[in-house]
């Protein structure tokens, strides 16, 4: 009988489900693309979490990883990284504010405007506020607060260049202190709020005096005028200047139920997010000068927020075409990510009540626009920071000061990702190499290249004059490799040169119709290999004392030596070979002089030092002795 023995059970490791969320919610709710990765159940013990297999993006933001809290405060964990699963667990996608859209004060320079040429008229542009500023890339224009029918001209570095009286301009109230500059035009709005279907051009010329003309503004569709949208206070809507020339204006908020963006609620194009607010930004196409100036209506952008009355005291909005940011006076900023297919959530709100942190947004410098200029060399701050703008063609922001001594805030800007106002005009780039080396004879499922550029592409073969002898694959979005359409052989070579050198060009067309090219040079490198040799073969009956032929065919150029019977045959020592890859030939002309039996067999030493030597196999055959008479 076999005892039986009784132990402890072993348990089961239990299964646990791994759950990834999207999470649009964080921040503020959003526009999506792409799926999470679906569930699944896993055993106990340490997994790897999944990656982002699904594309997952969200408008304004940077994918960051997986999160244990939806508001992204737990435990960040890296796509693909270890995790120790001990129980259900529910991972949020962690979204980042990128450093373009919160840092718009990260660095720059505080400048105060110095007349160090007795400028005509500079006394009317030192020592006194700014109204309105903007750039047309090359200087500065500013609108001075306390002798606001002027508009002073200086470097970026505040040196002042001229001074110009504007007529009409003094006349236009507090509600009109933008500035913004196209087509050779200063821009400012009309002196009320009601004054909604035009705007002024003041010209930028040599002349003494600049001239300002009203531009009506007009539908491109000439169905209807595109008025300005009504505005906030002060402000009213500040102007707006896109890096594509157009420019614009901001309203107030509107709730969803009353919105009127194509007089629709909802969340599809033009119409405002239910249970949210909206704003509008109305944008113009300026063509033409002087009296033939036109501003033709282009584009309106919806803004989601959900608070309705920030800000109410609206001092000014900038974007650098993928974000716009709106400030307050005292208040800070917020920063909304525009889209041109639907509502633009606000992604930042640095509302400046003691908040610019998790809880609104991501924490950065600045959040208080008021004072931008803190923690600066010198100690210098502003006493009312009153207009924001950009400044496209220096690629800065620009503040002014409007209750100071003609200073101005220029400010380092990041460069932001290509956007609706923004356009993508950049071909991809190559971030790979542009030589690759392979091994002869590899198959052709071998990776020859791995092409990767900085951006999503569709990546082709375009030309070079080997590009027939190649295959491309996509691998991802922004990678391929390329592979050999037939196995290379280095003592064959394919390439059109016959060098082993192939010559191909690689494309990187983008979503936006840019292509970028790079020619691509692959080498096939000689590998050591065997040599190969043909058993001995005769052509015909063999006769004792008449010359016979015995040949081999090698896949190597060298010397041949002939063997018959274990020895070594006298004239066939060293029989050079002829012909071309793959198949040179060696021959031993030869009078055997005994009738019967013979073996014989040869043995190649091959002079490309690539190939080893080889020794053919035995061929047999019968000398016979001639019966004629010769």
């Amino acid at each position: 009988m076999i005892p039986l023995t009784v132990g402890t059970p072993t348990a089961l490791a239990a299964n646990y489900t791994v759950t990834y969320d999207a999470n649009a919610s964080q921040h503020q709710s959003g526009f999506v693309t792409g799926t999470p990765p679906n569930p699944g159940s896993l055993p106990q013990g340490t997994i790897s979490l999944a990656t982002n297999s699904g594309n997952l993006a969200r408008q304004g933001f940077t994918f960051a990883g997986w999160n244990t809290l939806a508001n992204g405060t737990g435990t960040t964990y890296a796509p693909g990284a270890a995790y120790n699963l001990t129980a259900n667990v529910t991972l949020y996608a962690k979204w980042e504010i990128p450093v373009a859209a919160r840092l718009i004060g990260n660095g720059g320079t505080l400048i105060t405007v110095v007349d160090s040429n007795t400028v005509t008229n500079g006394s009317k542009c030192t020592g006194a506020g700014i109204r309105g500023i903007t750039s047309d890339g090359t200087y500065i224009y500013f609108r001075p607060s306390t002798n606001s029918g002027f508009i002073c001209k200086t470097t970026p570095a505040g040196v002042l260049v001229s001074v110009h009286e504007v007529t009409g301009l003094a006349g236009l109230s507090a509600d009109s202190l933008a500035l913004v500059y196209g087509n050779g035009c200063l821009f400012i709005r009309k002196d009320t709020q009601v004054t909604l279907d035009s705007i002024y051009c003041i010209t930028i010329s040599a002349a003494a005096t600049w001239s300002m003309t009203s531009v009506n503004l007009r539908a491109s569709d000439g169905i209807a005028a595109k008025n300005l949208p009504p505005g906030g206070t002060w402000l009213y809507g500040n102007f707006i200047q896109f890096p594509d020339g157009r420019i614009g204006s901001v309203g107030t908020s509107v709730a969803a139920a009353s919105f009127d963006g194509g007089g629709k609620v909802g969340t599809s194009q033009g119409q405002c997010p239910s249970g949210m607010y909206c704003k509008i930004l109305r944008l113009y196409t300026i063509s033409g000068t002087g009296a033939s100036m036109q501003a033709n209506h282009s584009t309106d952008f919806i803004l989601a927020d959900t608070t309705a009355s920030w800000p109410d005291d609206d001092h000014g909005i900038a974007t650098d075409g993928t974000y716009l940011y709106q400030i307050r006076h005292a208040y800070g900023y917020k920063v909304w990510a525009l889209r041109s297919d639907g509502p633009s959530y606000l992604i930042f709100n640095g509302d400046g009540s003691g908040a610019c942190g998790a809880a609104t947004g991501t924490s950065g410098t600045l959040c208080t626009i008021t004072y931008p200029v803190n923690g600066l060399a010198g100690g210098g701050t502003f006493s009312n920071g009153t207009y924001l703008g950009r400044a496209h063609g220096l690629n800065k922001y620009l503040i002014g000061d409007y209750s100071g001594s003609s200073k101005f805030w220029l400010s380092d800007a990041a460069i932001p990702p290509d956007g609706p106002g923004n356009p993508d005009v950049v071909a991809p780039r190559f971030s790979s190499t542009e030589t690759f080396t392979v091994n002869e004879n590899v198959s052709t499922s071998f990776t020859v290249a791995t092409i990767v550029v900085n951006e999503s592409s569709t990546l082709t073969i375009s030309g070079g004059v080997d590009q027939s002898d190649f295959t491309i694959t996509r691998t991802d979005t922004a990678t391929a490799i390329i592979r050999f359409a037939i196995s290379p052989d280095y003592e064959a070579p394919a390439d059109s040169g016959g060098n082993n050198i192939y010559n191909i060009t690689i494309s990187a067309t983008d979503a936006a119709g840019n292509i970028g090219n790079q020619s691509i040079n692959i080498t096939v490198i000689n590998l050591n290999e065997s040599s190969t040799i043909t058993t001995p073969s005769v052509i015909g009956v063999i006769y004792k004392g008449v010359s016979i032929a015995v040949s081999v065919t090698v896949n190597a150029p060298g010397k041949v030596r002939f063997y018959m019977d274990g020895k070594r045959i006298a004239n066939c020592l060293s029989i050079g070979t002829s012909g071309a890859y793959p198949n040179f030939v060696a021959t031993c002309n030869w009078k055997p002089a005994v009738t019967a039996r013979h073996s014989v067999y040869a043995v190649l030493t091959p002079s490309d030092i690539t190939f080893s030597a080889s020794t053919s196999q035995v061929g047999e055959f019968w000398v016979l002795k001639r019966n004629t008479l010769r």
